[in-house]
């Protein structure tokens, strides 16, 4: 199974597993730090402990927000599942809920080889019970002007700078800061339609990182401006990290999960 698409420089790969992305020089997350993350997970159905694959964000208590390319390539057989108010995935805390997925919709232009596009709605097949542990999470409108410097990360992706994956039990967490599309240009073709972070031998996210979101404090609180994408591989921070952007999908995100 797929986890990230990372870039394995000099060339690139997504954030899912065997190409997603891991937090590197980060530090483990208090305890319910992050209420309103989530670990995707893939149950093979055989009686083994399902796999973390991606993360994702809860947008209430029906639907989660996380990257397209999250369902790019499955294992049969098996079926995703959601756990929420978490830290450690091997040992779940007392108060961790877990939902099945009824529905996976990625953006209908999300491409694969290109990885524009790359952001999907996930819908939960009961509702999250929402308490001060499990929350959701504010997006940032496409009019938001973002003139913070640094913006937060966290997710359960490898923790190694090798080719070799070395995944954490517990949630790792990282400030990032915030680049240019200027600053991007060795990701690719990036564009208005997506933001980078991170990078240069500093910090930076990394495989089964995908789908995390990046947020930024406004006015007091955390608001998510992206969804993880892709990046280097190994992740070495050579380059910037790149999310799919909040405020440019704001208004599809509203509509796939209304018109559900």
């Amino acid at each position: 199974m797929k986890r990230l698409i990372f870039i394995i420089i000099p060339t690139i790969i997504t954030l899912g597993h065997s190409i997603r992305p891991p937090i590197i020089e980060g530090t483990e997350a208090n305890l319910h730090e992050f209420p309103y993350q989530i670990s995707l997970q893939w149950n093979f159905n055989n009686g083994s402990r399902p796999m973390h694959f991606c993360s994702g964000s809860i947008l209430n208590r029906d639907w989660i927000l996380t990257a397209a390319h999250c369902n790019d390539t499955l294992t049969g057989g098996g079926w995703y599942e959601v756990v929420a108010g978490v830290n450690n995935i091997a040992q779940e805390e007392p108060g961790a809920q877990r939902r099945n997925v009824s529905r996976f919709i990625q953006h209908p232009l999300y491409s694969s080889g290109t990885m524009k596009n790359d952001i999907a709605v996930l819908r939960l097949s009961a509702p999250l019970d929402l308490n001060r542990n499990i929350k959701t999470m504010k997006l940032a409108p496409g009019s938001t002007l973002i003139l913070q410097k640094q913006a937060k990360f966290a997710g359960w992706g490898s923790i190694s700078k090798t080719m070799v994956n070395i995944f954490p039990d517990e949630l790792m967490k990282v400030t990032l800061p915030l680049r240019t599309l200027e600053e991007c240009t060795g990701m690719g073709n990036v564009d208005k339609s997506q933001i980078c972070a991170g990078g240069y031998r500093n910090v930076t996210g990394c495989t089964a990182d995908s789908g995390g979101p990046l947020t930024v404090n406004i006015e007091g609180e955390q608001v998510q401006i992206g969804v993880l994408s892709f990046g280097e591989k190994p992740c070495q921070a050579r380059e910037p990290i790149v999310f799919a952007s909040v405020l440019h999908f704001y208004e599809w995100i509203q509509t796939a999960i209304k018109d559900e």
